[in-house]
């Protein structure tokens, strides 16, 4: 036994002294150098780009002002005017029938933003017996004004107003028509027409 276990201390004597005396190899790390960029475009070359961009076409910017100011409506503003009609009259027949004096000529286009328009009039019986009519007739088209129509069975010149009544377009010859139910004489004293626009 000695002699292996001098055997084992020489071999162990031998590997600490080579480990000594022979350190290990340091590993050499290899850096690769990055080239420096250089500019490879000289003057000539900083010329010719600053004449393309120069001569590039400029872009204007146009700026547009909105008016946002907000208009209210105009309030629109009714107007109320009167068309005497000429002249009264009578008649005592139980048929429509004209009078003298009355007729007129009216155009709707006149009165722009025409609303309504009333028959206003001023009637009476002469001795109150029976019923007196009055009506506006339209002789251009040989029809009756749609509405006209008013009626009194009173002695006492009475004023009474139509509903709305229509005409038809255009320039109209309208004249003023009576009759009466009875015997009785229908009288005719006055009348207008009530315009109402609105503009």
């Amino acid at each position: 036994w000695q002699v292996i276990l001098f055997a084992l201390l020489a071999i162990d004597l031998a590997v600490l002294n080579f480990k000594a005396f022979n350190p290990p190899t340091p590993i050499q790390s290899t850096i690769l150098a990055v080239p420096t960029p250089t500019d490879q475009c000289g003057p000539a070359c900083q010329k010719y780009i600053n004449d393309k961009l120069s001569s590039l076409p400029t872009q204007t910017i146009i700026q547009k002002t909105i008016d946002a100011t907000v208009v209210a409506p105009r309030q629109k503003v009714r107007t109320v005017s009167y068309l005497p009609i000429s002249s009264g009259g009578s008649t005592g027949s139980n048929d429509w029938t004209f009078l003298p004096g009355t007729d007129f000529y009216f155009d709707t286009h006149d009165y722009p933003g025409l609303v309504e328009i009333y028959f206003e009039t001023n009637l009476h019986l002469f001795n109150g017996n029976g019923i007196a009519f009055i009506r506006l007739f339209d002789s251009t088209h040989g029809v009756g004004v749609q509405g006209s129509d008013v009626q009194t069975n009173l002695q006492a010149d009475t004023a009474i107003v139509s509903g709305k009544i229509t005409f038809y377009a255009g320039k109209n010859l309208i004249k003023v028509q009576a009759k009466s139910l009875t015997a009785d004489t229908t009288v005719f004293t006055s009348g207008r027409l009530k315009i109402i626009t609105e503009n």
